[in-house]
């Protein structure tokens, strides 16, 4: 009963809060399905369950502000960083230089011991600190450095070694080069 009577009202106040009307559909939606999972909760008098169905409403419309952020934000992040990795020259041989070096890299990262591996990718491709790394996999900060170094080292060879043997330059194929793979 005190869905019926208060669902147009719930719609238009939704639609006034939003962009899109589909927006203000999906979040009557979930007004409803709350309201219908909170139902004994829900008080039996009239000016209190109104104001107990808006309470709902804007709490799942504050969510849903939370979340537009959070993706355009993250949409914000995306762009940038797709900017960031544009080829300057967008010469062919540029291009073919860039994508054999990344396959190069991402080949020595996964060529990696489980241990190392894991502990760069989540660095370099990830973006962890060394030290939220280390908490991830449940190792002590100084094992974690330890194994980094290591890592890094063994990155390098693998690097070197493949430049020797496919006749390229290795420069910018140090380590350094794995974030953004």
């Amino acid at each position: 009963m005190v869905v019926a009577e208060n669902a147009d009202d719930l719609l238009r106040y939704l639609l006034r809060r939003v962009d899109a009307p589909e927006d203000a559909a999906d979040l009557l939606g979930r007004v409803l399905l709350a309201l219908w999972e909170g139902g004994a909760r829900v008080p039996t008098v009239d000016p209190d369950a109104r104001m107990w169905c808006f309470g709902i409403a804007r709490n799942i419309l504050r969510e849903h502000y939370r979340h537009s952020q959070k993706r355009l934000a993250l949409a914000d992040d995306l762009r940038d960083h797709l900017r960031d990795l544009a080829i300057p020259d967008n010469a062919a041989d540029t291009a073919a230089e860039a994508q054999m070096r990344a396959h190069a890299v991402r080949t020595a990262v996964l060529a990696l011991d489980e241990r190392y591996r894991e502990l760069v990718m989540l660095v370099h491709w990830d973006g962890f600190s060394l030290a939220e790394a280390a908490r991830l996999l449940a190792l002590n900060e100084s094992t974690a450095r330890t194994r980094y170094a290591r890592a890094l080292r063994r990155l390098e060879e693998s690097l070197n070694e493949y430049a020797a043997a496919h006749h390229t330059d290795h420069v910018g194929m140090k380590p350094e080069c794995v974030s953004g793979l």
